[in-house]
């Protein structure tokens, strides 16, 4: 007769799940008034900050209500000092406008002032407040959010910048209007829309719109590292009105910047602003101006002062037709062809011609110099170069390649692309209960994704190709991908997906020297952690001493595996009680401790085996008569549950033991 034992196991599943740190809380606005007034974890605005910034974060601040808070001279808003974030997108009417609408009319100061890392602010117009309208302040304010694709800002009408950066690093200002309101008309800050300075480095300004400010569109002072893609700076839908200085301006010491990008959705499109549409100066270096879409900016499109870009020179273009464009520049530059603004001759006939307004293509000049284009042209043609760590130059002058022609993009206008399209793939429209699926990214022309899975974890992502989803509860789930185009534009595609229920876990008993499991579609059994080839019946003799387990399968593919059963060939005994073995886990460096007391020596095989009922560790353990101790270390398994067997020839001692 065989011996049977029968160890229960603890199943540990890990997966994304949500720590509550000390003071980790959701607040909620459920008042426009100015006050500091609440109950909890709900009240007014300036309630939730106060509320948050009391205890370490992060935080989130939602809202019940719609409508604008008036801030007030006796109420102003405190500084951000812990990772909160605030997304009036939560609050009821949203549809990609904002409803909560922050005041300032009547306030001091800043609207709303970031001075702690890992800020958030979505969704809000911020209005008529006498300096910033959004300040991030410092070198402990790095890692900020200032918007995301459908969860833009409105940012107008204050006394001065939009937006200052000043010291924070590793940044974004994303999808937001900055001068211009909702419906496109302007609305202008006082001084810069984005003001970025004293080091505030590796920040990136993507696809906002940034017009009708009094000054500079965005300006960068002794920055490194900043990149500045898909921004419409300047024109509005239907009218060419830029910012009243610069569109960019690149300033003291300002170096490794990256202006547009090798794609269409990466340019930006730099337009009617009253001086130059990029400046570069006071020994700014090694910034790449790349791709972008210039028109009608009043003194030119390209302006390199005082040891910008070291002075990088401009290209030369010596023959221009239907076919080819040659020239020459300096040795190994990269060059960049345009079709020029003055293609067309009735558009800002009064500002500098050679404005690069349509990318045509991209060469490089050999060691003396000579470059070539060959594709079909057509109208005025102009031209940049770069060097080796991307000292971009200003535009050549404009040459007409004899055949008259018409341009894509017009001063007024955003940037002009094919529309969004959603649309994706899991790697299986089914599967089983407490498995994963990874999502390719099948959307055209977009640039960002917001991405739903609802009964999975995680339960939302940003990321272009999301992995790693994994599915505790069975159920049917539609799969959401909101595809973002440059412009804010979105597109939907749902995918559904089926998970499949585990099969219950099969019990295993054991009759007549056979191990019999209960019902199920189909059978595999193991012996110590491996497949025992042809075992696949509901029932299995054993014929050596060890674990095993049957894995059982349904219709659906979906497996469960048993507990792990401890078999022991007739004629061996337990260690008895007045001779026993103690396995007990540690906290130290060891891994258990064994005790014993026995009335001779005798000695012992021990095996170790992991839950699976593969043997991980095997030694020989002499114990002497009496009282015996011993510790044993595992340093090469990790922390989990394990299987301790100790025999001899006529005995057999097993327990299980938690090694950490």
């Amino acid at each position: 007769m065989k011996h049977l034992s029968t160890f229960f196991l603890i199943v540990f599943s890990f997966g994304a799940f949500y720590v509550n740190k000390a003071g980790a809380t959701i607040y909620d606005v459920n008042s426009l008034d100015a006050s500091n007034t609440g109950n909890g974890t709900s009240g007014t605005l300036l309630y939730c900050i106060n509320q948050a910034n009391a205890s370490a974060g992060p935080h989130t601040i939602n809202f019940s209500v719609a409508g604008t808070i008036s801030v007030g001279n006796g109420n102003p808003l405190p500084a951000l000092n812990q990772s909160i974030t605030i997304d009036a997108t939560t609050a009821p009417g949203y549809s990609g406008v904002p409803v909560i609408i922050l005041d300032g009319a009547n306030a001091g100061g800043n609207g709303i002032e970031i001075s702690s890392s890992n800020c958030k602010i979505y969704g809000l117009e911020i209005y008529f407040f006498p300096y910033n309208g959004l300040l991030v302040s410092g070198n402990g304010s790095d890692y900020f959010q200032i918007g995301e694709a459908g969860k833009g800002n409105i940012i107008i009408n204050n006394g001065y910048r939009g937006i200052q950066i000043d010291g924070a690093d590793n940044g974004m200002v994303a999808y937001n209007k900055i001068g211009v309101d909702a419906s496109g008309f302007c609305s202008a800050n006082g001084y810069d829309g984005i003001d970025m300075l004293n080091n505030a480095n590796n920040d990136s300004i993507y696809f906002n719109h940034i017009s009708c400010n009094l000054y500079n569109g965005i300006q960068v002072g002794g920055c490194d590292g900043t990149v500045i893609k898909g921004n419409i700076i300047g024109p509005l839908a239907t009218s060419c009105s830029g910012n009243a200085y610069r569109g960019i301006d690149l300033e003291d010491g300002t170096d490794n910047s990256i202006v547009g990008g090798s794609s269409p959705s990466e340019f930006n499109k730099i337009s009617g602003n009253s001086y130059w549409g990029i400046e570069v100066k006071n020994t700014s270096v090694n910034n790449l101006l790349s791709g972008n879409i210039y028109l009608c900016n009043v003194y030119g499109a390209i302006e390199i002062n005082n040891g910008g870009n070291n002075y990088m020179e401009a290209p030369w273009i010596t023959s221009a037709d239907a076919t080819t464009i040659i020239g020459t520049s300096p040795d190994n530059a990269v060059i960049e062809v345009f079709k020029s603004q003055n293609t067309n001759f009735n558009q800002c006939s009064s500002t500098p011609s050679n404005q690069g307004a349509d990318f045509l293509g991209m060469t490089t000049a050999d060691a003396n110099g000579d470059w070539s284009l060959s594709g079909t042209f057509g109208g005025y043609v102009v031209a940049t170069a770069r060097d080796a760590t991307g000292n971009t130059s200003e535009f050549s002058t404009a040459t007409f390649t004899g055949v008259d022609d018409t341009l894509v993009n017009a001063c007024e206008g955003g940037i002009l692309n094919v529309f969004v399209q959603a649309g994706f793939e899991p790697s299986a429209l089914e599967l089983c209960q407490k498995n994963c699926l990874d999502f390719s990214d099948a959307s055209q022309n977009a640039v960002a994704w917001q991405w739903y899975f609802p009964g999975g974890s995680p339960t939302e992502s940003t990321d272009q190709n999301p992995t790693s989803v994994c599915y505790n509860i069975s159920g049917i789930y539609d799969v959401t991908q909101v595809a973002y185009d440059s412009q804010g534009d979105s597109s939907v595609a749902v995918v559904t997906i089926t998970v499949n229920a585990t099969p219950p876990i099969p019990e295993v008993t054991l009759t007549n020297d056979t191990l019999f499991s209960t019902t199920a579609f189909s059978y595999q059994w193991f012996f110590n952690g491996d497949m025992i080839p042809g075992a696949t019946d509901q029932f299995y003799v054993p014929t050596e001493d060890g674990f095993y387990y049957v894995q059982v399968q349904d219709s659906s593919g979906c497996i469960s595996n048993s507990i792990v059963t401890n078999v022991i060939l007739s004629g061996v005994q337990d260690i008895t009680e007045n001779e026993f073995v103690l396995v007990q886990s540690l906290t130290d460096a060891e891994s258990f401790k064994i005790t014993s007391q026995l009335t001779s020596a005798r000695n012992f095989l021990l095996r170790v085996f992991d839950t699976t009922g593969k043997q991980v560790e095997e030694m020989n353990l002499a114990a002497v008569a009496g009282f015996s101790e011993r510790k044993i270390s595992l340093s090469h398994v990790s922390t989990g549950i394990y299987f301790v067997t100790i025999h001899d020839q006529s005995s057999h001692y097993h327990s299980s033991v938690f090694i950490r």
